[in-house]
């Protein structure tokens, strides 16, 4: 220490095995663990209002910490400077503060800081080659799992797709009765229409009254043919325009979030663009010669009107008919059949007002005529839809086992991740040995009950009568055993089994009018996306102590395991460790059974300075150097004077500082000899 009058002790030689600072409560001890983390570039992350360096921060002045390594290298730092610190250097030390050791002790809430030193230490356990460019657990997790997460999301889109689908096809079905009654009945009105439109033709002119049926059938028809082509030329426009805006907008922007999902993936710009989704040239030649084909065929099918095909202001009406006889009239353009019509309805000699209502009845028939041609087109897709219900359901089971493959293979990826710390603790015993790991689904079976009897009338009687009844139905149907531990085809019969034998007793409860087949077919589509639904099922992983998640852990037992951590476990670190009071959180027994012979170990591969006032870990760990601190008086604005005295257990001055201060002094020292098997001389029997 330099520019600092109170520390009495300027140089203290540490030794590179297991340390102990001891001392008087006040003496200085955390002080001096704060003030070598300070000069290793340690301490900043560790700064508290408890910590020495912050308390005494007004008093500190140009104080400077100085570390001598065994590499002749050298390490400082002044105190006053300690929180600018460079955040990206890698501290010197490994510094666990007292206050930190408390934080991981008692922390709370989903974010825990024991969890996270964990994962950092299995993060270090798996090579370079294997983090894939990872600067944390984290964020390698995240690299491996994103993705099948991703997949799982877009199977639940094609679940709720395949539903919507479900509910259409029921909807077509349940119409076809009505459509057909519609078609019938239209058909009859079409045949009264043509009726009457006949009775308006002049008495005495039946062959030319039968000809102007006859072409009024035709045009009947062939505007048939003009509303289909007009209907299929609109929906092949709307295509071209969005492949059109799939090229410039589309396909770049999901070019984009792909490269932002998977940055990591090393493809080279070239590549990248390889993969933009892309429509070709093919696509627009298809277009374009379909809009073509539909445009001719519609200009074919309107035709050109003959500029002699309409008589008027006075201009003879033209005795020859404008359409050779023999040929097809239901082949001819709707222009010339028009033409043809309104020439025969002259010879004929309609009056105006006649003339009017066969017009009004002709476009009448040909309104009729088209909304007939969809009802049969209505009528077919209905009499398919059993067919397209199968494909669709089939559809969604494969769907809904496809989410749980999603997260079988997630779980596969994270035993991965997870399995050097299983190696670790394989070749372990003791508390180790009750460590471990755990994958497993969560089912929140409550959320998902609770949903669904929302969707039902309780009260009415059925099979999920009764608040509790849904919820006894899914355990009693293996529905939430499947989900926990299911294969994803296990899940997928098992859900295909509760829905056989559930499915068709749901309308029993429905809480809506029937009748509102809006209403109705709004609620089935809520109780399929409910019944299918996966968001109630999450993957829970993480590492355990006898089965239980280290959150929940109680403070001595994450104490254990936070040391554990660090001498046995964290096998990658041999930075020196210092510890400040390990057994603040333990009872004796643990720290006798559990740590004292780690310390022992741990020690061989790594140096350790421990603050503490437990002598089995001084007397029965083998500490190789004891620092006894002392400090004065305090006075008001001034700091108490600090001194350090080092060395070794066969010290009779530090055997007696550690019989005087230390908890369980004397009785470690007896301990100790009763398991070397030696005497214990009088002097230390009466320490």
């Amino acid at each position: 220490m330099t520019n600092a009058p109170w520390f009495a002790t300027p140089d203290i030689p540490l030794n590179p095995g297991l340390v102990a600072v001891i001392g008087a409560r006040g003496s200085g001890k955390t002080a001096l663990a704060d003030l070598v983390a300070a000069a290793a570039t340690a301490l900043s992350p560790q700064l508290s209002e408890r910590s020495f360096v912050s308390r005494a921060a007004k008093l500190l002045g140009d104080a400077k910490a100085t570390l001598h390594w065994a590499d002749t290298s050298t390490t400082e730092n002044e105190l006053k400077c300690v929180e600018m610190e460079e955040i990206f250097d890698e501290p010197h030390v490994r510094y666990l503060s007292q206050q930190f050791v408390d934080q991981l002790c008692s922390s709370e809430g989903l974010t825990d800081s024991l969890v996270d030193e964990v994962e950092r230490v299995i993060f270090q356990a798996h090579s370079a080659d294997d983090r894939m460019g990872a600067t944390s657990f984290t964020e390698l997790r995240e690299l491996k799992t994103s993705a099948l997460r991703s997949t799982r999301q877009e199977h639940e889109a094609a679940i709720a797709e395949c539903s919507s689908g479900v509910v259409a096809e029921q909807a077509r079905k349940d119409s076809l009765d009505e459509l057909r009654s519609q078609q019938k009945a239209k058909s009859a009105a079409v045949h009264s229409d043509k009726r009457d439109r006949q009775s308006l033709l002049a008495k005495g002119q039946a062959e030319r009254g039968q000809a102007l049926e006859k072409v009024s059938d035709a045009l009947d028809k062939v505007r048939t043919q003009v509303d289909a082509w007009t209907r299929r030329h609109q929906p092949l426009t709307g295509l071209r325009d969005e492949i059109i805006a799939l090229r410039k907008i589309g396909a770049p922007a999901t070019l984009r979030r792909q490269q932002n999902t998977y940055p990591e993936s090393g493809l080279t710009a070239t590549q990248w663009q390889a993969l933009l989704i892309n429509v070709g040239v093919d696509a627009d030649k298809i277009l374009a010669d379909a809009l073509q084909s539909a445009q001719d065929n519609l200009t074919a099918w309107k035709g050109p009107r003959p500029s002699d095909s309409i008589p008027g202001d006075g201009a003879p009406i033209p005795a020859a008919p404008l359409i050779v006889e023999g040929v097809e009239l239901a082949q001819q353009s709707a222009a010339l059949l028009n033409a043809e019509a309104s020439r025969l309805r002259g010879l004929i000699g309609i009056d105006a007002a006649n003339s009017k209502k066969y017009d009004r009845l002709s476009e009448k028939i040909a309104k009729e005529e088209v909304a007939i041609a969809k009802l049969k087109r209505d009528i077919e897709l209905a009499e398919k839809a059993d067919a397209r219900i199968a494909e669709l359901t089939e559809a969604r089971a494969a769907a809904y086992r496809g989410v749980f493959e999603a997260i079988e293979r997630e779980a596969r990826e994270l035993s991965i991740l997870y399995r050097p710390l299983q190696d670790i603790l394989q070749a372990e015993g003791g508390t180790l040995g009750k460590l471990g790991f755990s994958i497993r689904r969560v089912v929140d079976l409550d959320s998902w009950a609770t949903h669904g009897e929302n969707l039902f009338d309780l009260r009415a009687s059925g099979p999920f009568r009764g608040k509790g009844a849904l919820l006894l139905a899914a355990k009693d149907s293996g529905v939430l055993e499947a989900w926990q531990t299911g294969a994803a085809e296990t899940v997928a019969t098992t859900m295909a089994a509760f829905r056989k034998e559930y499915g068709a007793r749901f309308v029993e409860q429905c809480p809506v009018d029937r009748k509102d087949r809006h209403a109705f077919r709004e609620w089935i589509l809520k109780v399929f996306r409910w019944l299918y639904s996966t968001d109630h099922i999450t993957v829970s992983y993480g590492v355990q102590y006898e089965s239980v998640d280290l959150e929940r852990l109680s403070p001595g037992t994450r104490g254990i395991v936070l040391l554990l951590l660090y001498l046995s476990i964290d096998l990658e670190d041999d930075r020196p460790l210092i510890i400040d009071q390990p057994e603040e959180n333990l009872d004796p027994k643990s720290i006798y059974d559990e740590l004292v012979w780690r310390f022992k170990t741990g020690k061989q591969r790594r140096q350790i300075i421990i603050v503490t006032h437990n002598a089995n870990l001084v007397v029965n760990a083998d500490a190789d150097q004891m620092i006894v601190a002392t400090a004065s008086s305090h006075l008001p604005g001034e700091l108490p004077t600090m001194s350090y005295t080092s060395g070794g257990l066969e010290n009779p001055y530090i055997r007696k500082q550690v019989c005087d201060i230390l908890e369980g002094g004397a009785a470690a020292f007896q301990e100790r000899a009763k398991r070397l098997r030696v005497s214990l001389p009088d002097r230390y029997r009466t320490m």
